[in-house]
């Protein structure tokens, strides 16, 4: 969502029929490597996660399952959509964290993602986390990151993986390669709960009728618009 023209030339590369559901076996491979980053750096940092912030809808699961290893109690999810309407591609913030639920004016915040395509909802997230608790420590992590997108996360001190993809397209078949990120030319991997229909909609810049879309779009405020 990045460049107009650039999005266009992505979608193209897209085949439907190389989407692949991850068996949930695939998909505790890589988030048992996301945690272990994550587990890793906290105790090289010497710190201790305060609030668990999952961004829904992709973030929920590996975000629970990070909040149960690192002790956690406190769960606040926040949740950004992107709405397709004609000519433009609008991201709108859905839910965001009520502050009476956070004891600590300056928590370490321990914000995670799903698939991190280009990275524009958890950019927002972060920023908007910031915003919220200007004093905090944010730690960011998505069970997968495109290669060419890992640092738009800037509000975040760090910005941690359990695997790298060519989700964007702007790798060529040799350079996933020589990186060594799977499946990172022909096939697009989504996470066992997903939907490839509804994935596809995506590709085709179609808005999925959610049973409540339309009162979403109206009510939720306007984080960024991009045209498409």
């Amino acid at each position: 969502m990045q460049d107009q023209n650039l999005l266009k030339e992505t979608l193209k590369k897209y085949k439907k029929e190389n989407y692949h559901v991850m068996s949930w076996s695939e998909y505790e491979d890589e988030l048992s490597k996301l945690t272990n980053k994550i587990v890793a750096y906290i105790k090289e940092q010497n710190i201790r996660v305060d609030i668990v912030v999952p961004i829904l809808r992709g973030g929920n699961i590996p975000a629970t399952y990070l909040a149960y290893a690192l002790d956690v109690l406190t769960i606040l999810p926040v949740q950004y959509k992107y709405f397709f309407v004609p000519g433009k591609c609008q991201l709108r913030r859905l839910l965001s964290i009520d502050h009476k639920s956070v004891i600590k004016s300056d928590p370490n915040i321990l914000l995670i993602e799903g698939n991190h395509c280009y990275g524009n909802q958890a950019k927002y997230a972060a920023h908007d986390l910031k915003v919220a608790f200007p004093n905090s420590r944010i730690i960011y992590g998505a069970s997968n990151m495109d290669y060419k997108y890992q640092t738009v996360v800037t509000d975040a001190e760090v910005s941690l993986y359990g695997n790298l993809t060519n989700c964007c397209k702007e790798l060529t078949e040799s350079q996933c390669e020589e990186l060594g990120i799977i499946n990172g030319y022909k096939s697009e991997l989504i996470f066992p709960w997903e939907k490839i229909e509804e994935e596809w909609e995506i590709v085709e810049l179609k808005q999925h009728q959610y049973a409540n879309v339309a009162e979403l779009q109206k009510r939720c405020p306007l984080v960024a618009e991009y045209p498409i």
